[in-house]
């Protein structure tokens, strides 16, 4: 990746530190769901960039891929353990965060994603050639040293552009995995712990799409429409369901299966660990050079 694409992978960055550092203070017991989502992706706008993907709010065992109705009346609780999920473009070059917010006594599993997330760092430093196994064993370690499971079907991913994920994949546990990191390479590292069971499943209905075949034909004047609107305004990121709020909904509703089934787009529901467990996240972005990583989130 030329050094030209870096910078606006570093700017993408920069806004994204700026909306992570004002939008934390402001996420209350009682907030609404939906107003935190859009008031990130306000001002990833207001700030010159775009959002790479819906901002994702995944609360207590709900481990990711969730993003708010336009009707959403959920509120932030009295004990909920609440990811925020942030990516920001410029021109499809994509920076990717995460943290997590503790409104109850889960002090532990915030700790044990943010220990794994700082020591993985440490390791990935080392720049190009470092083993992808050493980043992932670190993290395994650090979330089972505070008797809690690493999420093992969530990885970190390598960041193209106009790709949320792409190869590399970093695996959360120790594998037999014997990539290397490559200079030039922009990945995302992002632990996941869990009192639960370590593995998340689909559940519900998608909020979130993207475009996956772009030479798909159909008959429907509705959803050509819709399918030129994907394509110019997010081409192959992921967009949500909301943003098209200028659409009938249960048109909107019936034509998004229908592309679906018929491969045009892609849909990505809700990841979650079993009841009654918690799941934590911590994330950033890092670009790789010959004997370091730059942290640019």
């Amino acid at each position: 990746m030329a050094n030209d694409n870096h910078k606006k992978t570093r700017e993408a960055g920069k806004i994204l530190r700026e909306v992570k550092k004002e939008i934390k203070p402001t996420i209350k017991i009682n907030s609404p769901v939906i107003e935190i989502a859009e008031t990130i992706e306000n001002k990833i706008k207001d700030k010159g960039g775009k959002p790479a993907f819906p901002c994702n709010i995944s609360i207590n065992n709900l481990a990711a891929h969730y993003t708010p109705t336009y009707q959403d009346q959920t509120k932030i609780q009295k004990g909920d353990l609440v990811k925020i999920d942030i990516g920001v473009h410029i021109n499809g070059y994509i920076a990717d965060s995460a943290f997590t917010l503790d409104f109850g006594d889960n002090e532990k599993i915030v700790k044990a994603t943010e220990q794994a997330l700082q020591k993985a760092i440490e390791i990935a430093d080392n720049g190009a050639g470092t083993p992808i196994n050493e980043i992932s064993s670190a993290i395994e370690y650090e979330i089972k040293k505070q008797d809690l499971q690493p999420v093992v079907n969530l990885t970190g991913h390598g960041l193209n552009q106009w790709n949320t994920h792409v190869n590399p994949s970093i695996p959360n546990v120790k594998t037999n995995n014997n990539h290397k990191l490559k200079e030039g390479q922009v990945i995302a590292i992002e632990p996941f712990a869990t009192n639960g069971s370590g593995r998340v499943r689909e559940r519900g209905s998608s909020e979130i799409y993207s475009l996956k075949n772009k030479k798909t034909k159909t008959r429907n004047r509705r959803a050509r429409k819709l399918l030129k609107t994907i394509k110019k305004q997010y081409k192959t990121l992921p967009f949500a369901k909301r943003w098209l709020q200028n659409q009938n909904h249960k048109k909107l509703d019936y034509t998004l299966k229908k592309l679906t089934q018929k491969g045009a787009l892609r849909s990505y529901a809700p990841l979650y660990d079993k009841e009654n467990s918690k799941v934590s996240q911590a994330e950033h972005t890092l670009i790789i050079h010959k004997n370091k990583a730059e942290k640019i989130t």
